[in-house]
């Protein structure tokens, strides 16, 4: 266990805003800066001694493991449609199998961002109105979505990090779209990158609320803080939950990599792209407890993304109505 002695909270320190929140700025300069859909609220006076339980690697290997698979329905819709000759008849009756994910799928399908609200009335409707490729994100939205659960009383609030998360995937199809990378790989990387802070809440929540506290406390949130406290952190723990859930292994390397992608690649590549969607959805206001201030963009990510020389005002707009149709279909 390892004891963190906290002054009391004082202001969080000013830091400039990042590229990414100057191009919100830019983009929206009447908007207010503030989230109405999760920034942490002002710290409330804490003790002076906080004890924050340790996390071995060992049992947080032992603790991961007793998550749940993920559903076999989802696993074979995924392997299916990656061999890439998928047939609407096959995908159907596999997803039918699970008919309460069926159903979480339909409302997505039929949500306002799809354009074809109140169309979609069965599982073959939704691959022939929405596509197979976009399929695949529906699915990995409506299971993941209500995958994990938390324990009586958790502080961790799961709309509010499922928003985040949400946000984090719609800007990363966006992006990889632009550099011809796999759009609903990087959808499902985006919608994961966090899943490391979901199952610290679900199976340390003692060590969980401490570590908010601390962050309140300190204004400010980030890996080595997790790491001094905990003696691990939301990416490692989150690329062991991947393995754990047999995810393809670039999804497992964004995961671990998200907060600190190479400087240097001849190209963009995936765990640039997450960086980078990871920032868009906290400068445009959607953040979580564990991280109330935006995250630090390295330059080399920022620059091979190229952010500032895309459409960036379409993409804020279409992820903020991603977001809003998505969370208010599943309920978030």
């Amino acid at each position: 266990m390892n004891t963190l002695l906290l002054a009391p909270p004082s202001p969080p320190p000013v830091q400039p805003p990042s590229p990414v929140e100057a191009l919100v700025a830019r983009a929206r300069p009447h908007a207010v800066a503030d989230n109405a859909l999760g920034v942490a609220p002002a710290a409330a006076p804490l003790e002076a001694l906080v004890a924050v339980p340790s996390v071995p690697t060992s049992e947080l290997r032992s603790r991961v493991a007793q998550l749940p698979p993920l559903p076999e329905v989802v696993l074979a819709m995924v392997a299916t449609l990656d061999r890439g000759n998928a047939r609407l008849g096959d995908l159907a009756e596999l997803l039918q199998r699970d008919q309460a994910l069926t159903a979480r799928v339909l409302r997505l399908a039929n949500s306002a961002f799809y354009g074809v609200p109140g169309r979609v009335a069965s599982v073959h409707d939704a691959i022939s109105l929405i596509g197979l490729r976009s399929l695949r994100s529906l699915v990995a939205t409506a299971a993941l979505t209500q995958h994990v659960s938390l324990p009586s009383g958790s502080s961790f609030e799961p709309g509010v990090f499922w928003r985040h998360t949400v946000a984090a995937a719609f800007a990363a199809r966006f992006l990889a779209a632009a550099h011809a990378l796999d759009e609903e790989l990087a959808y499902t990387a985006g919608l994961l990158h966090d899943v490391g802070r979901l199952a610290l809440a679900a199976h340390f929540p003692q060590a969980h609320t401490a570590l908010v506290q601390a962050i309140r406390s300190a204004g400010h949130a980030g890996r080595t803080l997790e790491r001094q406290l905990l003696g691990t952190d939301h990416a490692e723990v989150g690329a062991i939950v991947a393995e754990h859930w047999h995810l393809p292994n670039p999804v497992v390397v964004v995961i671990a990599r998200h907060h600190h992608p190479p400087e240097t690649a001849e190209s963009c590549t995936l765990v640039d792209v997450i960086h980078i969607a990871d920032a868009v959805a906290h400068a445009l206001g959607y953040r979580h407890a564990e991280c109330p201030q935006s995250p630090r963009v390295l330059a080399g990510p920022w620059q091979r993304v190229g952010l500032e020389q895309l459409p960036f005002e379409e993409i804020f707009t279409q992820v903020d109505g991603a977001v809003a149709a998505t969370c208010t279909a599943l309920g978030l």
